[in-house]
């Protein structure tokens, strides 16, 4: 069984990371805690339930699982996800937890079923993701993973690829999290 429990070292660390996005998840991808960054750059997982807390289980079962990232990364990220899960799988050999999931999400859906099949296996350190942001547009990130001792959780950061605009991004993106936009009929009422 996965421990949902985030240890108060890795919590420290991810509250310094203040102005980088990061969150912490589960070796199945569930998503444990969210920084203001992470929740800025790709929203607020914390009122999602069940298996929709976990990030392979939106990207093969919910298109809108997949409405951040560009579609020509669709095919590489999708992969990545089942290798990990295999990974995971082979590490935590008749878990009840990653039987289940992995069962479900076979069920669920025919593309990963197909890559399941496909047999790769590989443990996420590190990947480019570029985020389709509503209000700031396409942001290159590198994605580091850094991983707790037993491996059961990890520490996703994402910073600016060098060589884009992404710093720029990241930096516009956590200026207007901060601000409150008001639609254009309630600045009336706040002049009244």
């Amino acid at each position: 069984m996965a421990d949902r429990h985030v240890a108060p070292g890795i919590m420290h660390v991810l509250a310094k990371l203040d102005d980088t996005a990061a969150t912490v998840i589960t070796d199945l991808g569930e998503v444990l805690v969210q920084n203001r960054m992470h929740t800025l750059l790709v929203g607020d997982h914390a009122n999602r339930r069940g298996w929709d807390r976990f990030y392979a289980w939106r990207w093969f079962t919910d298109p809108q699982g997949r409405s951040l990232f560009p579609e020509e990364d669709w095919d590489r990220l999708g992969r990545n996800h089942v290798a990990d899960l295999r990974a995971t799988a082979a590490r935590r050999s008749g878990d009840a937890d990653v039987t289940e999931f992995v069962s479900r999400l076979r069920t669920a859906s025919t593309e990963f079923e197909q890559l399941w099949h496909e047999h790769e296996v590989a443990v996420r350190t590190s990947d480019i993701k570029r985020i389709l942001h509503p209000e700031v547009g396409e942001i290159d990130t590198i994605c580091e993973t850094l991983l707790t001792p037993n491996a059961a959780q990890r520490l996703l950061v994402y910073m600016p690829r060098p060589g884009t605009d992404a710093a720029q991004k990241l930096d516009l993106l956590r200026v207007i999290g901060t601000q409150r936009l008001l639609p254009h009929d309630d600045i009336g009422s706040l002049r009244d």
